[in-house]
Order: structure tokens, then sequence, then C-alpha cells
């Protein structure tokens, strides 16, 4: 067996090589959806990516010889550290043969950076932020991944877990097919049209003409509606352009939906086609003509995510929730979908688990955190 090294990412190439690292891995795997490398070539770039405004990261590559068989990021972010003041780190972009010299290796070279950037913690994976790719898949590997979710082998929670990694917290993905919500008690739409009444609400679709305007929108309540969960750090303004640029291409206006009362936003849940179907048809390449492929496969899609949500606090406890799943649900049903997700629910958002038992969904895929002392 030829000898393993590890390479930190210097140069354009190297970092085109850490991208391009998992193609053979997951070769023989139907699930797996490849990344579009241009988008990666800019996220990881120190001077294009939005993360290092307020972030540094080393990104390290394991070598067998010549050929890639591993990669791992260490990152440090600067607003959480504000935020939370907790002496953490972060791994992400984890991928690895299933060996565990590879794996300690690569932990090693992570956890070297960040105790050298005084932390005491490590958490992951997050590539890089609480809101754009996270956790390990733990549980649901025999369904593909929706949009924006990971996708790993089974061994990857070994490999970890062998580096000495605990669990810090599960994130969920609930799934359930849209025909199923023809068998669901009236009692429960009168219910829903009692809550909005009571709290004298109005629900409206989004307007994809004032795209700007509505996504401040969607920011103001998203901000106050998550301060206090786990690991909220709120999203900054270039992450946040960076979001709507590309949600907005894959949103479903119809099931996108704000709570107003009075002309107020007080809720709101942001509906995608699972573009994960389309992505995989270009294989990372939008060019020459992968643009075209991908969008001319989108809207052949039958599945549909709930990539975000939020309530006002103030407005909690009042079935709004309930009335927008809802409400989303009997639309999408109505379009001809199959299939929703409303994804990633983190495991003591207890309201919102509530809320989703009211509907015909279970839990498909469990995606882990995993956390190691470094003192």
């Amino acid at each position: 067996m030829a000898k393993l090294h590890i390479k930190e990412v210097e140069s354009r190439r190297d970092r085109l090589a850490f991208i391009k690292m998992p193609w053979p891995l997951y070769e023989h795997d139907p699930y797996w959806v490849p990344p579009v490398i241009a988008d990666q070539m800019t996220f990881l770039n120190p001077g294009k990516g939005v993360f290092f405004e307020h972030g540094e990261a080393k990104l390290f590559l394991a070598y067998r010889g010549d050929k890639p068989v591993g990669r791992i990021s260490a990152h440090v972010n600067h607003r959480y550290d504000k935020l939370w003041q907790d002496d953490k780190g972060f791994f992400g972009f984890f991928e690895c043969e299933e060996n565990q010299d590879t794996a300690r290796a690569l932990f090693e070279s992570a956890e070297s950076y960040l105790r050298a950037n005084g932390k005491k913690t490590c958490e992951g994976a997050l590539s890089f932020g609480i809101y754009d790719e996270v956790g390990i898949l733990v549980e649901g590997f025999e369904s593909p991944p929706y949009l924006l979710t990971v996708h790993n082998p089974p061994y990857y929670r070994t490999l970890i877990e062998s580096q000495g990694y605990e669990k810090a917290i599960d994130w969920y993905a609930f799934r359930g097919k849209l025909k199923d919500y023809e068998t669901l008690d009236e009692r429960l739409g009168r219910l829903r049209d009692r809550a909005l009444a009571r709290a004298g609400l109005t629900l409206r679709s989004v307007d994809m003409r004032r795209i700007k305007e509505e996504a401040a929108i969607a920011k103001s309540l998203w901000d106050s509606a998550w301060t206090k969960n786990w690991g909220h750090v709120p999203f900054t303004d270039a992450e946040w352009q960076r979001l709507v640029h590309d949600i907005s291409r894959v949103v479903v206006p119809d099931l996108t939906l704000i709570a107003e009362k009075n002309g107020k936003p007080v809720g709101f849940i942001v509906t995608t086609y699972d573009a994960n179907e389309a992505v995989k048809t270009i294989n990372g390449r939008l060019f020459p003509f992968g643009f075209i492929k991908l969008l001319r496969n989108l809207k052949k899609t039958r599945n549909v995510r709930v990539f975000l949500s939020g309530v006002l606090e103030e407005y909690r406890g009042r079935g709004i929730e309930i009335a927008m799943f809802m409400t989303a649900a009997q639309k999408g049903y109505e379009m001809a979908f199959d299939e929703m997700e409303m994804s990633l629910v983190v495991e003591d958002n207890e309201p919102m688990i509530k809320s989703l038992n009211y509907f015909p969904v279970k839990i498909a895929k469990t995606y882990r955190i995993f956390r190691k002392d470094l003192a």
C-alpha cells in the first residue's frame, strides 16, 4: 500500500483537487449528488468566499501515493466566537476512504490547527456554517438526499467516533407523501382556519417580482425567530445574498408563504424544488451546457423541500406553523407534487416537532453533529 501523507490546500489546483476528491469514492453510490464545481471553487476561495469575511479555514487533503483518499477542513468562525464565547472550532467537508489511519491523519491535522488558534472543543461536520451543509448522515441511507443536505457512507460515523468524537446534537429530515394529506381529519383544516382568524392573520404566497423586498422580510423574521436556537449565527448580508441568489432559482413561489397580521410579517416558510434530481444530471459542471440541462430538468421534479421557516416568538403556540405547513402541503398536492421534505429540524426544537406530529410525515434521515474535547 502506498504511503499516506497530508497536504495543505494552498493553490487553485489544490482547491480543485479538494473539491473533486469524492468522485471516485461515490462511483457506485446511486444516491450521491456531485457538488457544482464552479460554486464550490468560489465558496472555498479565501479571496471570494462569503465565509472568509468573518472566518478562517485550512483545508487538508490526504494522499495515498499520488491519489487523494480523504479531505477535511478546520475552521474558526469569528461571528460564532463573539456570540457564544465558548472557544469552539469546527471541522467540515469530511470525506474519507474506509481506513482509520487516513481518518486519524486528517483529524490530527484539523485539530492541530484549531488548538493553535486557541480552541478547546471541535464540532462538525459544518461546511462552513450552521446553515450550510451540516452534519454526518447516521440514519436514512436508503433514499437520496434532498437539496442542500448531505449524503455519506455509513462507515463515516465509525471513523469519526474512532477519533474520540461523541454526539453533540441531531438534526432531522421529515418526509411525507402529499397524497396522504387527503386523509387528514377535516378538523385540522378547521383548526387552521380558526388559528388564523383568532390571531387576525392572513397567509400569502411570495411575490417573485419583488424578490429583494420579500427576501428582506424573510431575513428579518429568520434572524429574530432563530436567535435562541442551537448554534445560531445570523447570516451576514453577503451570506444572505448568496443564499437568495441560489434559492431564487429553485424556489416554488406558490408554496413559499408569509404570515401577516395587519400587514406585518410574523412568520414564513420557503419551499424549493428538490433540485438534486436535476443537479445530479450535470455531474458538477455548469459549462458549457450543464446550466441549460439543469434548468430543463429542474421543474420535472415531483418533490419539494420546506427549506426555511420561522415564526416570531410572540406568535408561537398559536397554530401558525401548522397553518403554513398544511397550506403548503395542500397546494403542493394540487400542483401534482409527490413528496415533501421538511428539514432540517434540530432535535431540541420541540414546538416544531410537535407541530409536525399533526401531519403524515416521519423522520427519513438523521444528521449528527459530533463534538470532541481538544484539551
